[in-house]
C-alpha cells in the first residue's frame, strides 16, 4: 500500500478548477491528493434558497459549452444543475460612446444555449461532493508554507508540520500562486489601474435570458442573468470594471445612488434597478507565467494565467488548461511513464500556452480599443461592430468557436 503522504499527484488548491483536475486524475487510476485551505464540511455545505439579492454568491461565472462538456464527463453537472444555475440564449454587447452593437443568438448557433451562468460555490460544492466518495485523498483544512524539488519530485510542507511528497505537484492555488513564487517561475505582468466591482442586483424588468454588455471609455459593465429556485427572471450579477478612480467613486456610494449609476450605465434595458447587494471591488491585473512548467511542476489556471473579466473567459481557460494535462497524463499513464515526465508537461504547455495567450491579447485589445476616444477610433469601432454583426455565418462561427459550441 502506498504512503499516504507520497502521492503521484499532488493538486495544491481545491477551488473550481483544482478539484475538477483531482477528480479527474483520480479517474484515471493516479493516485492523487489534494491540499485546500477550507474545509470539506464548509465546501460541501448546500446554500440556502434564494430570496433576496443577498443570498446569491457575487462571484459567478459563464461556463461555456466545453467546459460543461468536461463537468458533465467528471459525473458532477448534474448534481451542480439541480441547483441555481441560468442558462442563457443570447448575448448583446454594445458600445455606449456609439450605436454599434452585436448580438449572438443560440438558435443560430444551433445550440440550447451560449453558455450558463453559476455561482462559483456551487461548481464547487458538487466537486467535493464528488471527491468526498473518490480515491482522491484530500487534505483539506490545510495551508500550504513551502515547496521544494526533491530527488524523484516535489515536497510540500504544510503549517502543521506534516510533509508530503508527489512525483507532479500541480499548483491551482490562484493567481498569486504562492507555489509558482516558491519555485521561482517568472511572469510577465501589468496592473490595468482598473477594479472590478461585484454584486447582485435586482431589476424591474426580466434579464430575458441574455447576458448583457455595454463597454465605455472607463470600462466595460456586465449584467449576467440569474434565476432563483421560483425560476425569477429579474436578478442578474453584475461584473462592472472601471478605471480605479471611478470604481473607488462608485463604492462609496449609498445603494440607491449606485443602483441609479447602474441604471444610467446599462442605459435601462432592463427597468429599473430594485435591489443591490453588498458589494465587492478587486484590483485587476493581467498575469502570465513565462513556463506553465518545472521539473516536477506543472501550473494550471489562474496560477498561470490571469486575464482582464471583460469577457468571463478565465474559467474557461482554466477548464480548457485542465482538458489538456488530463488528456496529456491518461496518455502517459497508458504508456507506463511518470506524470512528471518532462516531454508529457512540455506537450501540456503547448498545447495551452498559445491559445492562452491568443485570448489575453485579444482582450487586452478589445480594452485597448472602447478605451480610446478619438473621433477616428470610436468611428471604426462603432462601424465594425455594425459590419461584424451583419456578417451572419462568419460571426456565428466566430461566436461559436469562443463559446466552445464546436470543441
Amino acid at each position: 500500500m502506498s504512503n499516504p503522504s507520497t502521492f503521484d499527484i499532488l493538486v495544491a488548491g481545491g477551488g473550481m478548477i483544482g478539484s475538477a483536475l483531482a477528480l479527474g486524475l483520480a479517474r484515471q487510476g493516479w493516485h492523487v491528493g489534494l491540499v485546500e485551505g477550507a474545509s470539506r464540511e464548509t465546501l460541501t455545505e448546500a446554500p440556502a434558497p434564494a430570496t433576496t439579492v443577498a443570498d446569491f454568491e457575487p462571484r459567478v461565472s459563464a461556463i461555456s459549452v466545453a467546459s460543461q462538456r468536461l463537468l458533465e464527463q467528471l459525473g458532477v453537472w448534474d448534481e451542480i444543475t439541480a441547483g441555481r444555475h441560468c442558462p442563457y440564449q443570447t448575448m448583446t454587447v454594445w458600445d455606449g460612446d456609439g450605436t454599434g452593437r452585436v448580438q449572438f443568438d443560440a438558435a443560430e448557433l444551433q445550440s440550447r444555449s451560449l453558455g450558463t451562468i453559476i455561482e462559483n460555490r456551487s461548481i464547487v460544492r458538487a466537486l467535493f461532493s464528488a471527491l468526498t466518495e473518490s480515491p482522491v485523498e484530500l487534505v483539506d483544512g490545510a495551508t500550504m508554507s513551502g515547496c521544494q524539488r526533491v530527488s524523484g519530485g516535489c515536497r510540500v510542507e504544510l503549517d502543521d508540520g506534516r510533509t508530503l511528497a508527489a512525483r507532479l505537484v500541480v499548483g491551482c492555488d490562484g493567481a498569486n500562486s504562492r507555489l509558482r513564487q516558491w519555485l521561482g517561475l517568472p511572469t510577465r505582468e501589468w496592473d490595468y489601474d482598473q477594479q472590478a466591482i461585484v454584486c447582485t442586483v435586482r431589476t424591474s424588468q426580466s434579464h430575458r435570458f441574455t447576458a448583457w454588455q455595454r463597454f465605455s471609455l472607463t470600462g466595460p459593465l456586465a449584467f449576467l442573468p440569474l434565476l432563483d429556485e421560483t425560476g425569477d427572471e429579474q436578478f442578474c450579477s453584475i461584473v462592472w470594471s472601471q478605471d480605479t478612480e471611478e470604481a473607488r467613486r462608485l463604492m462609496a456610494l449609498g445603494d440607491s445612488e449606485f443602483a441609479a449609476e447602474l441604471e444610467r450605465a446599462i442605459e435601462r434595458e432592463l427597468g429599473a434597478v430594485e435591489a443591490v447587494s453588498r458589494r465587492f471591488a478587486f484590483p485587476l491585473r493581467q498575469r502570465h507565467a513565462k513556463d506553465y512548467i518545472a521539473p516536477g511542476f506543472a501550473l494550471v489556471g489562474d496560477a498561470a494565467h490571469t486575464i482582464h473579466p471583460l469577457a468571463g473567459q478565465g474559467a474557461n481557460l482554466g477548464y480548457g488548461d485542465v482538458r489538456a494535462l488530463l488528456d496529456e497524463l491518461s496518455r502517459a499513464r497508458k504508456a507506463g511513464l511518470s506524470p512528471a515526465n518532462d516531454l508529457v508537461l512540455q506537450r501540456y504547455q503547448r498545447r495551452r500556452k498559445g491559445e492562452n495567450l491568443t485570448m489575453m491579447a485579444a482582450m487586452e485589445g478589445f480594452k485597448q480599443l472602447f478605451g480610446r476616444d478619438e473621433l477616428p477610433v470610436r468611428w471604426l469601432r462603432n462601424t465594425g461592430l455594425r459590419w461584424f454583426n451583419q456578417l451572419g455565418p462568419i460571426k456565428n462561427r466566430i461566436a461559436a468557436e469562443a463559446m466552445g459550441l464546436t470543441a
